[in-house]
């Protein structure tokens, strides 16, 4: 996991006589942070039991015919953004300026392997469960960093946009914060939907029906 910092272009902020001028005066900090916790494990369920939790990849067998691995990857992406504003307020207390100080977008995945009580005591049917499994994770990870850089990119392109907004007056500016942070949140939304749906297709791709096959060649020959 890594931490991407994006800086935009600095102004300066100014009152001249009755004429406001707002202007971002310091460049605004943009924080990707993309974070991961260890992987938690499962295994007092029965393949029954994964069998009725929800996946979101795509089966490659025929439809109707069912079929598992006897492991089940459970994560989804979780984005929070917080958002940090600058105020300046003209001396008459009449008219102010609000730009963007900060804005921190965490990308938080927190990974759970479930493999089914069956293969409790074949060692090696287990491993290969576990390793067809860990690669979910591990995909959930890439695409997850592959989307930081461009959540990055995306907030940086809408706090550019706007630069500092206003003169406006001061009791305006609560509805101005409101707007800010919806600007921000329009901005990471629009690359949610692309990195859930790259998602998908990665995670199809692990789930091929070549490795289904051999994930099971493994549990129906080991002892």
């Amino acid at each position: 996991m890594f931490g991407l910092d994006l800086v935009t272009a600095a102004g300066l902020l100014i009152l001249a006589g009755n004429t406001a001028q707002c202007i971002v005066p310091q460049p605004p900090k943009i924080n990707i942070n993309p974070v991961s916790a260890p992987i938690a494990y499962e295994f007092s369920l029965s393949s029954a039991d994964l069998g009725k939790m929800k996946n979101d990849t795509v089966n490659p067998y025929a439809a109707g015919v069912d079929v598992t691995t006897g492991g089940l990857r459970h994560d989804r992406p979780v984005i929070r953004t917080a958002v940090e504003w600058g105020t300046m307020i003209s001396p008459d207390r009449r008219t102010g300026c609000m730009w963007y100080n900060a804005i921190t977008v965490t990308i938080e995945l927190n990974p759970k392997i479930y493999i089914a009580r069956e293969h409790e005591k074949n060692k090696t049917c287990r491993q290969a469960i576990l390793e067809h499994e860990i690669r979910h994770v591990e995909t959930d990870r890439a695409v997850m960093n592959q989307y930081a850089l461009a959540i990055g990119t995306a907030v940086k392109q809408s706090v550019d946009s706007v630069g500092a907004m206003g003169p406006y007056n001061e009791s305006e500016l609560p509805s101005v914060q409101k707007r800010l942070v919806a600007h921000i949140q329009a901005a990471v939304d629009s690359q949610q939907l692309l990195l859930d749906q790259e998602m998908q297709r990665r995670q199809s791709l692990v789930d091929s029906l070549e490795e289904y096959e051999r994930v099971s060649r493994i549990c129906g020959s080991s002892p």
